[in-house]
């Protein structure tokens, strides 16, 4: 019996004469429809279509095999039915001819049989991608090279403007930022030199008609509909009455306000920036709490009002942080370095052509671009045309047809237009694919693409057609409804490109049928009222309040992770998933298997955990889980470098290369080849401590130290270096690949490490350098030198390989993958995890940002002022950018739950999940209807923020609502179901504890194999001698020295911390800690693009203490000090520049400034970051000391006090800090450092002889002082 396929199904199979477009949802069987429809063609009708007429173009080589086979398949099973067949019989022959194939690989044939019309050498090969990058580099050094040796001005200013501070390695890196950017369009000369001329501007009135404008002004409109909505409902709410009615003296003229800002926008910029200059916010009138009757009403509505304030202000502030005039005198100014980076760019281009010509080479981009070269002419006025080649590929192909098409870029997009009939008379492309799940932008992926084709096409008879494929025959109905429910509130044209509406929905296309004795395994039948399936939704959430400071988690990079949490959220994951296994209840969790045709039992391998980047997580998640018994892999892509057996290999092939090298000679000697010991290491260390290791050993074997050794380390000397010069002979003839295979047998090394624990991995590792090896001997470098290079570049652009895959697809184990590695596959059961990790924005905070449609966004530099602002362009494609990447986001999100078959579980963190709950009711109570708004959406700084807030308007959301306070409409209609559940720090650090004694079983407990008295009596000694505990082991736990930080993080109990001693954080003495242990030294240094929030604020201490106070009056002054600092190299220049002169200057400004600096001047002593040392009593430390035994015992504290100035009448304490601060919220502030200043008083008090009179806490974020 056929497949049953859908109404819309059959539509896209049967569909011809017309450009059609399939949006394919989720599980909605695309591959299959897209094969049918093939198979159709070419088999029925009065003139069936020869499978070679067909361009079939599909993401990947593996998709390209899977259609391949399956269309084979296809083919076989009908000549199965009908053998005499002539046509069946002619469709399998001509199917290995048939373009079944990738674009790349498309490609590639177009050149190969056209090579000529290109004058390119047929003996051409692929540059292997390491090769090429070595290329670029080599290019790079010319270049530059050349380009000093001209000493052209601009290009110096070019240099200062974007190199490193003792290279430039940094303009080298935006060179190949652009060259990879413009190589994915198809014109990239024609591109660069459009985008810089847009620098060439010369009046405001220029500005009108730039698409980068129109953008900017619909990122404003948005900001101002948010601040709109905002205003109306803090109206509503004051206009109920209750004793909010003076808010309304604000609330109405400023709703006018913003209301007039829209349509001056609607009138142009010019009118816009005029408006937004004069607009103003006054003092919002004052309202006692004690007049009105609901206190949370009165909060919501101030709130409400101060971020619509806070929205107009950023925009008058921030976005047009200068004038038009000086945003165009801005562009202009960087027009000459733009020019000076495009020529550059240009000369790059063309030397990395004309190497890769003399190598015979191409690369990937090559191929692209010369099959278009082959594709197009040009007429008399220079319109493109299609060429010869193109016209016959017209005629030739009765269909294209394109897989995955939402992953399309603009390149592929042109070559498709030039093979195919889509623009002329019987359109003939097919496109199959599903906007929602384009997640590959870092490939140039174009969405819009796919986007302009289904907004224009129609659902009927036309040229251009689109039918929609919403069933999905994936999923259980709970994952369904789940998946609506969650997009259907956050997804919107905005965020994600795409109005998830009805439309949009996926519809229920699967049927698992109901658990019953029929459809279960046998051994399962007698407990149908015992067995589980599906359930709800489960959303598992770790609140990390309490533990740590996670005040500045924003500013948290990729190699920033809180590993403490990933493993925390690890182990809720492990619980999980062993209640799917072994539920605590006794019962057994069921899937359904297609393949039985029945319910079975959940097996390990039915479990996938889902992560946005493995990269810091994957392994953790082993370690954790593996503590619980459970089989798990995880494809990392890393670690293969660090692999024992690689380092071994490598550090045979450094020394082989060049022997004076010491590390790399330390290790090879060290490892089981030659079995040097670390005493025999410093033996010949302490022969001569200036030579080389090298020199020494041949010392050695030369007799020079006969008699300062004994004759078995000289023995092994001579057995080394032997070894060391027959291999160094052997590797200046033997190709690479052949070498490194001689020295896996030469040394039996590969034979001993598949004896070591995971040596069958091990041994394949050493099978993929060999073939790393094979590979390089195909590229144009030679050599051992130039493969160790090749190998380094490798490790530089790659970052890291995976190790060997070594895993068969049926091992029962749970898989961790990211979410792309998941793209186009499905699990019974996805564990989404870390959904708390914030998105990374990283890339929208570098110097230049490239928009494909917007161009470049740079900032103003001014090389000789020495400042840089960003520019109204960079303001409009940052915006932009912000808004793709999010958007990319949310269809990720997307991925990840339709990966799901049966059941969906998610984990995530927050730092506190309170104040999370309260921000979710926040946004979601400030949207309209059953959606979140798109501006309330764009404040998700991760894929937990979205889900929390769609949950807020969910039946089952009481618990975040209650958690949040949160008073919001729900969205009754919906039939999702979700499930709930908090977890604390403590609870997972407890129960692993508990997890780990119950592990550690102990044997004595087992008599089962003593035989005597006797027996006993030893296991009893033995026992007890095992048992032993020392009698004060307490103090072996209490350090001798603490910082305040060390000591913070000796306690989590906080009460008992202020019982003991109050005392908490020291802001400096950590800061300056870090520094110590990771800064590098200076002469190491490369340009820092960024420094987190912890970072600036150690800058800003290092500042307040050098700066001459004679010189902080005027920002001039204080800028200048700064210079100096750099200039004398106690900053860096990156440091410098992130130094807030405006924030320092307000500090002197201030009374407590000005109070400091009277001190000064008066000749009265000012002291400056002050380090102390005092003693504590040690039961501060250990709370379970017995102060009877520990109480005279004392514990070394030290810190740094940031400042403290003599006065007349005594001292004043001050302390800076540069954390964020909420406003409003400055009591907490003083009492999360009140503690600290206290204990600062009594070293003062006890340093001085004096009391201390008075006590501050500056902030430069709220720029006022606290009185402590």
């Amino acid at each position: 019996m056929g497949t049953k396929w859908t109404e819309e199904q059959e539509l896209a199979i049967k569909t011809r004469k017309c450009n059609l477009l399939v949006a394919a949802a989720a599980g909605s069987g695309k591959t299959a429809v897209l094969v049918e429809r093939i198979i159709k063609m070419i088999t029925e009708g009065e003139n069936p279509v020869d499978i070679d007429k067909l361009l079939v173009v599909t993401f990947t080589n593996a998709a390209a095999s899977e259609m391949r086979e399956r269309i084979g398949d296809a083919i076989s099973k009908a000549l199965e039915k009908d053998p005499s067949s002539e046509v069946l019989q002619r469709q399998l022959a001509l199917l290995n001819r048939a373009s079944i194939t990738t674009m790349h690989s498309f490609c590639l044939e177009v050149i190969k049989n056209n090579f000529h019309l290109i004058d390119l050498d047929p003996g051409f090969r692929i540059g292997d991608q390491t090769e090429c990058e070595l290329i670029k580099q080599d290019i790079l050094a010319d270049l530059f090279e050349d380009m000093y040796a001209k000493d052209d001005e601009c290009f110096k200013d070019l240099v200062e403007a974007y190199g490193g501070s003792k290279s430039d390695d940094n303009l080298n890196s935006i060179i190949l930022k652009f060259y990879n950017f413009i190589m994915s369009g198809p014109w990239p000369e024609s591109w660069l030199k459009d985008k810089v001329e847009e620098f060439n501007i010369n009046s405001i009135e220029e500005l009108e008609g730039k698409k980068w404008i129109e953008v900017l002004k619909e990122s404003i409109i948005l900001d101002l509909n948010n601040a709109y909505s905002m205003l109306t409902q803090a109206r509503d709410i004051a206009e109920m009455g209750g004793g909010l009615e003076p808010y309304l003296v604000n609330i109405y003229p400023e709703i006018i306000q913003v209301e007039e800002l829209r349509i001056a926008l609607s009138e142009g910029i010019v009118k816009f920036y005029n408006k937004l200059m004069g607009a103003s916010f006054g003092r919002l009138k004052s309202v006692r709490k004690a007049s009105v009757d609901d206190e949370r009403a009165l909060e919501k509505t101030k709130s409400l009002r101060d971020e619509s304030k806070k929205i107009i202000e950023n925009l008058r502030d921030n976005v047009f942080e200068t004038s038009l005039e000086e945003a165009v005198l801005g562009m202009k100014k960087m027009y000459p370095l733009m020019k000076c980076l495009s020529g550059l760019i240009i000369e790059f281009s063309n030397r990395y052509r004309d190497k890769k010509r003399e190598k015979d080479i191409l690369d990937f981009n090559d191929l692209e671009h010369l099959c278009l070269e082959i594709l197009i002419d040009k007429d008399e006025d220079g319109n493109i045309k299609p060429s010869q080649v193109a016209l016959e590929f017209k005629d030739k192909f009765e269909e294209v047809l394109v897989d995955e098409y939402q992953d399309s870029n603009t390149i592929q997009e042109t070559i498709v237009g030039m093979v195919s009939r889509r623009d002329v008379e019987n359109p003939n492309v097919f496109m199959v694919g599903d906007v929602k799940q384009s997640i590959y932008k870092f490939r140039q992926a174009n969405p819009e693409l796919f986007l302009e084709k289904y907004i224009n096409y129609r659902e009927f008879e036309d040229s251009n057609r689109k039918i929609m494929l919403y069933k999905n025959f994936r999923s259980r109905e709970e994952i369904i409804n789940g998946v609506n429910y969650i997009f259907k509130t956050l997804m919107s044209n905005t965020v994600g490109e795409l109005e998830y509406d009805e439309k949009e929905a996926l519809n229920l296309g699967a049927s698992y049928g109901e658990l019953n004795e029929e459809n279960v395994e046998k051994e399962y039948i007698d407990e149908i009222e015992n067995l589980k399936v599906a359930g709800d939704i489960e959303l598992n959430i770790l609140n990390k309040a309490g533990n740590k400071d996670y005040s500045n988690e924003d500013e948290l990079g990729e190699e920033e992770e809180d590993l403490d949490s990933i493993q925390l959220e690890a182990r809720i994951i492990g619980k999980k998933i062993k209640e799917l296994m072994n539920p605590e209840d006794g019962s057994h969790y069921m899937v359904f298997d297609k393949d039985l045709g029945k319910y079975r039992k959940i097996k390990y391998k039915d479990i996938v955990i889902l992560l946005r980047a493995t990269k810091n997580w994957a392994e953790t998640f082993v370690d954790e889980l593996g503590t619980y018994g459970i089989p798990v892999y995880a494809d990392t892509g890393t670690g293969y470098f660090q692999t024992i057996e690689i380092r071994t290999i490598l550090a045979l092939l450094h020394i082989i290369d060049n022997p004076m090298q010491d590390i790399y000679i330390l290790s090879a000697l060290r490892s089981p080849i030659f079995s040097f010991t670390s005493e025999e290491f410093a033996d010949l260390r302490l022969l001569n401590r200036d030579k080389y290791f090298f020199e020494i050993i041949k010392e050695v074997v030369d007799g020079t130290y006969d008699e300062s050794i004994s004759k078995d380390l000289k023995g092994k000397c001579k057995y080394f270096l032997d070894y060391l010069n027959k291999w160094r002979e052997k590797a200046a003839y033997m190709p690479i690949d052949e070498f490194i295979w001689f020295l896996y047998s030469d040394t039996s090394y590969y034979g001993y490490v598949g004896t070591m624990p995971n040596g069958v991995q091990r041994q394949a590792n050493l099978r993929i350098l060999f073939q790393r090896a094979k590979q390089y001997e195909s590229t144009s470098f030679k050599g051992l030198f130039n493969f160790i290079n090749f190998i380094n570049k490798l490790k530089k652009s790659s970052g890291d390989m995976g190790s060997a895959k070594i895993l068969g697809e049926n091992e029962n184990v749970v898989r961790i993958m990211s979410i792309h590695k998941s793209k186009g596959l499905e699990f019974p059961v996805v564990i989404l995890g870390g959904t708390g990790k914030q998105f990374n924005k990283m890339d929208l905070r570098e110097d230049i940002l490239l928009h494909e449609t917007l161009g470049i966004g740079t900032n103003c530099i001014d090389v000789k002022k020495r400042i840089k602002y960003d520019t109204l362009q960079k303001h409009a494609i940052k915006k932009k950018c912000e808004l793709e990447v999010l958007s990319e986001e949310m269809r990720i999100l997307y991925v990840a739950f339709t990966r799901a078959k049966e059941k969906l579980i998610i984990t995530g963190a927050v730092s506190d999940l309170e104040k999370s709950c309260e921000n979710w009711c926040k946004a979601s109570a400030s949207s309209e209807d059953n959606r979140i708004n798109p501006g309330n959406v764009l404040k998700g700084k991760s894929y937990l923020d979205w889900i929390g807030m769609a949950l807020t308007k969910h039946k089952d959301g009481d618990a975040i609502r209650n958690i949040g306070n949160g008073d919001i409409t729900l969205n009754l209609d919906d039939k999702s179901n979700w499930s709930f559940k908090s977890f604390d720090r403590s609870e997972l650090l407890e129960a692993n504890n508990n997890k780990k004694e119950k592990n550690n079983i102990d044997i004595f407990e087992s008599n089962n194999w003593i035989e005597s008295k006797k027996d006993i009596k030893e296991v009893i000694e033995i026992r007890d001698r095992l048992g032993f505990k020392y009698k004060y082991i307490e103090s072996c736990n209490t350090p001798s020295n603490i910082s305040v930080t060390e000591l913070k993080r000796a306690h989590q109990d906080e009460e008992f911390m202020q019982e003991s001693y109050n005392i908490i954080d020291n802001e400096s003495s950590e800061e300056n800690k870090k520094e110590k242990i990771k800064r590098k030294p200076r002469f190491m240094e490369e340009r820092q693009e960024e420094f987190s929030a912890a970072k600036k604020g150690t800058i800003t201490h290092f500042v307040m203490q050098h700066i001459d106070l004679d010189k902080v009056t005027y920002i001039d002054e204080i800028r200048e000090e700064v210079l100096k600092m750099v200039k004398k190299e106690l900053l860096t220049e990156e440091e410098g520049k992130v130094v807030n002169v405006f924030k320092i200057q307000k500090f002197f400004k201030s009374e407590l400034g000005q109070r400091m600096l009277s001190s000064y001047k008066s000749g009265k002593k000012v002291y400056r970051e002050l380090p102390f040392i005092t003693e504590i009593p040690s039961s501060i430390i250990e709370k379970n000391l017995d102060s009877k035994i520990y109480g005279e015992e004392k514990v070394r504290l030290q810190g740094i006090i940031d400042a403290f100035f003599e006065e007349e009448d005594g001292y004043v304490l001050l302390d800076y800090k540069t954390d964020y601060v909420k406003e409003g919220e400055e009591e907490a502030f003083i009492n999360k450092y009140k503690i600290q200043i206290n204990l600062y008083k009594d070293t003062l008090n006890k340093i001085l002889g004096e009391e201390v009179k008075e006590a501050y806490l500056y902030s430069f974020y709220l720029e006022k002082e606290l009185k402590i």
